[in-house]
C-alpha cells in the first residue's frame, strides 16, 4: 500500500469513526457526554515569588540590607497530565524529572487512569 493509499484509508477510517460517534451522540447526548473522558498535558513552571512581608528579616538598623536572589520562572519545570470527565477531575500525573513521555510511559498512565475511573466513577467502566 502506497503513502497516498494509506492516507486515504486513514482518512476514511476517521470519517467512519466520527460518523459512528455522531450517531451515538444523536441517540442519547446526555449519556455520551457523561462517558467522555478527556485529558491535557501542560508544563508547570516553578516560581517562588516573595512578597515584601515574606522577605522581611530581623536585623540591626545599621546592618546592610539583605541580598535577594531572584528565581527565574523557568528555574525548573515538570509536565503535568490531567484527565477529567463531566463530573470533574479524575487524575493528575506529574512526569518524573529527566523522564521522557513515550509510549511505554503513556500506556502505564492509561492504566492509572483506568484505576482512577474504577475508584471515582464506580460502574462507569464496563470494558
Amino acid at each position: 500500500m502506497g503513502a497516498d493509499e494509506s492516507d486515504n484509508h486513514d482518512r476514511a477510517r476517521r470519517v467512519t469513526t466520527s460518523q459512528e460517534f455522531v450517531d451515538l451522540f444523536e441517540s442519547d447526548p446526555v449519556k455520551i457526554v457523561r462517558q467522555i473522558v478527556t485529558g491535557n498535558e501542560t508544563w508547570v513552571h516553578h516560581w517562588d515569588p516573595e512578597s515584601k512581608v515574606e522577605s522581611m528579616q530581623w536585623r540591626h538598623a545599621s546592618s546592610p540590607p539583605p541580598r535577594k536572589f531572584r528565581t527565574l520562572p523557568s528555574a525548573w519545570k515538570l509536565m503535568a497530565t490531567i484527565f477529567w470527565d463531566s463530573k470533574g477531575l479524575l487524575l493528575i500525573d506529574y512526569l518524573p524529572p529527566k523522564t521522557t513521555m513515550n509510549g511505554q510511559y503513556y500506556a502505564s498512565l492509561l492504566l492509572k487512569l483506568r484505576d482512577a475511573i474504577k475508584e471515582k466513577r464506580r460502574g462507569m467502566l464496563t470494558r
